[in-house]
């Protein structure tokens, strides 16, 4: 897929680097060169330096031609603007946007915009944190409900890929927890002792 990210952040920056090295072609979009340092000397995708709501700059990015555009700055407005113009004037297929304000999170959708709010996936799993409930949480992503499944690896898949697991549909592996710290889910991913693998179901 050729996809734009719109802000080298923290999370724009990792988001590219993991579809790059999954053969995407990847170009991010940020108004400050210094951000494209937290890409990493491997970063095989393309940086454009602009302001990301620019239909000049964005078109330099080659939304003309992109599949989706994934806009995560820290700015709700400027998440809004961007997909805005991603999905109203070229007509980029796939839209989503990262939101901190959970109130907009409805009129992201009224413009046909699907978000992810870290503000509420963050309260979710505190809550089931908090009440002992942590083989299972339940998430809202834009209008579609996911519930994570957290299973331990079975000792007969210790040392094999990810790439060897088959799932039903509507089920993925989102992740697994290697020393307590998530590691999005790629073919590659060797499974090892005491790893923590987290599915995901979308709720019918």
């Amino acid at each position: 897929m050729q996809i734009i990210v719109v802000g080298c952040g923290k999370v724009g920056s990792k988001f590219a680097q993991i579809m790059a090295e999954e053969g995407h072609d990847i170009v991010i979009v940020d108004n400050d060169s210094e951000n494209f340092k937290l890409l990493g000397p491997s970063f095989n995708g393309l940086t454009v330096l602009g302001v990301p709501i620019d239909e000049d700059v964005l078109k330099h990015a080659g939304i003309e031609t992109a599949d989706g555009l994934a806009a995560v700055t820290p700015d709700d407005n400027i998440n809004m603007m961007a997909c805005q113009v991603a999905k109203e004037i070229f007509h980029v297929p796939r839209v989503f946007a990262r939101i901190q304000d959970p109130i907009r999170e409805q009129v992201f959708y009224q413009f046909g915009v699907q978000t992810v709010c870290p503000t509420n996936i963050a309260v979710d799993e505190i809550r089931f944190m908090m009440l002992g409930k942590q083989d299972i949480t339940s998430h809202t992503i834009g209008h579609t409900s996911v519930s994570f499944v957290y299973e331990k690896v079975p000792k007969n898949s210790i040392g094999k890929l990810l790439s060897g697991f088959k799932f039903p549909a509507d089920t993925m592996i989102f992740g697994v927890i290697k020393n307590g710290r998530l590691a999005f889910a790629t073919p590659t991913l060797k499974l090892e002792t005491e790893d923590i693998i987290v599915i995901a179901h979308k709720a019918t």
